[in-house]
């Protein structure tokens, strides 16, 4: 009769009676950490996109500056590209 009343209440030590809420803590805590980890790479790469596209591109004028100061155009040619940019 003994081991039968064992049995009944989940063995010596309560058994998964005694486990299950130990088993949804862990469940839950897994969970938790999984969504943080979401949420985190969501935010990672909406702040990456933002600093990407928050620069706005150069302007040809900008362009010119940059080329002339690398040493590409000379001054002559420089100040020709720069007229013909603010006639347009």
């Amino acid at each position: 009769m003994m081991m039968h009343d064992m049995m009944m209440q989940g063995g010596m030590h309560g058994g998964w009676f005694a486990a299950w809420p130990w088993l949804a803590l862990w469940i839950l805590l897994k969970l938790t950490i999984g969504a943080l980890m979401i949420t985190g790479l969501i935010l990672a790469v909406r702040w990456l996109r933002r600093e990407t596209s928050g620069r706005s591109p150069a302007t040809p004028l900008e362009i010119l500056k940059t080329r002339y100061a690398r040493g590409e155009l000379s001054r002559e040619d420089f100040d020709a590209m720069k007229r013909e940019l603010e006639r347009s």
